[in-house]
């Protein structure tokens, strides 16, 4: 068995491993009744052994001396192994599993080691009450016995608590009983009234009666670990705050003896732990803090409510940053929506959005606004959170065909519908001859609106209208090609972050002509407008076969391209463009339909954070005809690339996608 640190004279008790011998028992102890002690564990590095207890379902409590290369804590230098209840190690059961972080204590021996995997099925140890003056406590470890080096079973024995201080205790066994290598780590606990809880852990040892050691002197120390309730349950939840869309989401690992987290807010790093700050309680162990405004930091604190009707100290404060949202999350519930402007008939036009479910389906599409007096024909969409409070919002170009147009404007309310905020610019535009995105250009939390605008003889000029508080600017035109330069038909356009430094971008496919293309990258700078960064990517691309979507698919912070591209003979497939710091990488194919699958024309592509993890999903509607349309979902997966979901809703004969334009 084995314990802390003490004086120079006194052995630390960390073990090589060595040939082992005849089992008898442990200096002064006895072997453990199988089955019991279920909480203790051996920890193994590379030759080296130490001792353990269970202290929360993926933590075990050890010494610091366990791990020297870490004195710091971190990962361990040495991989690390820790196997939990089996008293017999050659027998079968229990638990084992690699550690992945130390966290150490710099006023004592003790040490935390986190699992890779949580333990299941063993109850973890609790901690005790300050040991009293010669009260007899238990130690249970795998260290050398009288007899054997290296000990196939754990090993019980019993000391008194002679003496202690602030951080540690001073044992001295029983029946010349005293802690050997490999017992480093090792739970001292009291057994006692039906419970069982640990006090300390054991450190050093003069190892009295321990194979291979001739003193005669005894006597064993121990860390302290009685007032750390506190310190090992901040240890044990280990929160983290990931901000995806307009939503930040809080996840911490479980602790044993809780009735509830509760999760406080502040928009300042103070976090006071009150009524006023306190977001909600949860049994759960993640809490999603929704509808939060774009380019916002929020700071959180956790505090776990206990069973014995206590609470623990406040985590450290935590922090996350909203993004730049990329895509239509109506609701402001952090997991995107799709929506639809739709042609009712009758000079009426209507928006439905499909919800996203919070088991992750598609709900039903609901019609959230509609109104006489609009021709289908005659609008052209976007959609962004334009006054930035955390729910995507929607506006129109109307053409009234006499070289003028207004721009309409709706915001997201809180109920999943849309507030008509009337007319909020017009002019001399025609959206009929332009094509719209759009993106923070100017990256100050307000979705803004760009359009390519065809001049006439292939001269572009490139808009922009940046969102205010109450509506947009007057448009600025960013550049004009000039005549002879570029043609409107022949480009498609996407906004989105690219280079990930928190502005949007523009990028554009120019289609030659000739199965080619080229992809021009414009980067959103400082003061609202875009820099040509020329063509980052030219290749094959079948003429006037290609629907371009563009979001974080990978989950990098950076924007990607993809597009959907008829290879024909109704094949379909479906390539990314992956961003780095100064373009994309080539193109890789993600998914193929297979021949007489898919058509192009019948399809309509869309992208968004359906899940709400971080990454970019695919969105597609497919018309059959006679008001039939499926909806498919690809989910976006670690490698960057997707996971077909299959149909995830289907009309019956009541939508017909003809007569819809995707957002």
């Amino acid at each position: 068995m084995s314990v802390s640190r003490t004086a120079t004279a006194v052995a630390l008790i960390a073990a090589g491993l060595l040939t082992a011998a005849p089992a008898e028992a442990v200096s002064g102890g006895t072997a453990a009744t199988p089955g019991a002690y279920p909480f203790a564990a051996k920890l193994t590095a590379d030759g080296r052994a130490c001792g353990g207890s269970l202290v929360e379902p993926d933590l075990v409590l050890t010494a610091a001396s366990c791990f020297p290369e870490n004195p710091q804590g971190g990962v361990p230098a040495r991989a690390t192994t820790a196997t939990i209840g089996k008293t017999s190690l050659s027998g079968t059961g229990g638990h084992v599993a690699a550690v992945t972080n130390v966290v150490v204590r710099a006023d004592r021996d003790v040490a935390l080691a986190r699992l890779a995997t949580p333990v299941t099925g063993i109850a973890p140890l609790p901690l005790g009450t300050t040991p009293a003056g010669d009260e007899t406590l238990s130690l249970a470890g795998y260290g050398r016995t009288e007899s054997e080096w290296v000990p196939d079973t754990l090993h019980v024995g019993a000391f008194k608590a002679s003496s202690s201080t602030a951080t540690t205790l001073s044992l001295t066994g029983t029946n010349g009983t005293d802690a050997c290598k490999g017992d480093a780590g090792a739970p001292i606990f009291r057994d006692a009234g039906g419970r069982t809880d640990v006090v300390a852990v054991a450190g050093a040892s003069w190892q009295h009666g321990c194979f291979g050691e001739t003193t005669t002197r005894q006597g064993t120390t121990a860390a302290r670990v009685d007032d750390l309730a506190g310190w090992i349950r901040q240890q044990a939840l280990a929160p983290s705050a990931k901000a995806v869309g307009h939503a930040i989401t809080l996840s911490w690992h479980p602790v044993s003896d809780r009735t509830a987290y509760r999760v406080y807010a502040s928009a300042t790093p103070d976090v006071p732990v009150d009524g006023t700050h306190l977001l909600g309680s949860v049994d759960g162990t993640s809490y999603t803090h929704t509808g939060l405004p774009a380019k916002q930091t929020r700071y959180y604190r956790v505090v776990v409510a206990t069973t014995d009707g206590g609470t623990s100290t406040p985590t450290d404060v935590l922090s996350a940053t909203t993004p730049v949202s990329a895509g239509n999350d109506f609701t402001g519930d952090g997991k995107d929506d799709a929506g639809a402007a739709y042609d009712l008939r009758n000079a009426r036009t209507g928006m439905y959005v499909w919800p996203t479910t919070a088991a992750g389906g598609v709900g039903a599409p609901a019609l959230k606004w509609s109104a006489d007096g609009w021709e289908a024909g005659k609008a052209r969409w976007v959609s962004g959170d334009f006054n930035g409070d955390g729910r995507t919002d929607i506006a129109a170009f109307y053409d009234y065909l006499d070289g003028g147009s207004n721009l309409f404007l709706w915001y997201a309310n809180s109920s999943g519908g849309f507030d008509h905020q009337g007319i909020k610019w017009g002019g001399a535009f025609r959206p009929l001859n332009a094509r719209l995105t759009a993106g923070d250009f100017d990256g100050d939390g307000r979705t803004d609106i760009a359009a390519a605008y065809d001049n006439g003889n292939a001269d572009l000029s490139m808009l922009t209208w940046h969102a205010t508080t109450t509506g947009f600017d007057a448009p600025v035109t960013q550049w004009r090609t000039g005549p002879g330069n570029w043609y409107l038909a022949q480009s498609s356009w996407r906004g989105g972050d690219f280079n990930g430094d928190g502005r949007a971008d523009l990028a554009a496919f120019y289609d030659y002509h000739d199965n080619t293309a080229n992809l021009f990258l414009f980067h959103g700078n400082a003061s609202g407008g875009l820099d040509a960064q020329g063509v980052k990517w030219n290749g094959g691309i079948p003429t006037g076969k290609a629907k371009f979507v563009s979001g974080d698919f990978d989950g990098d912070g950076r924007t990607d391209l993809g597009a959907a591209i008829d290879l024909g003979g109704a094949n379909l497939t479906f390539r990314t463009w992956h961003a780095t710091a100064t373009g994309v990488d080539a193109p890789v194919t993600q998914w193929t339909s297979g021949p007489g699958q898919w058509n192009l024309g019948q399809s309509q592509w869309t992208a968004g954070d359906f899940d709400g993890d971080g990454r970019t999903d695919l969105f597609a509607t497919y018309d059959y005809g006679g008001s039939n349309t499926n909806v498919f979902r690809f989910r976006a997966n670690a490698t960057g690339g997707f996971d077909h979901e299959g149909v995830k809703w289907s009309s019956n004969g009541t939508f017909n996608a003809a007569q819809s334009t995707l957002l």
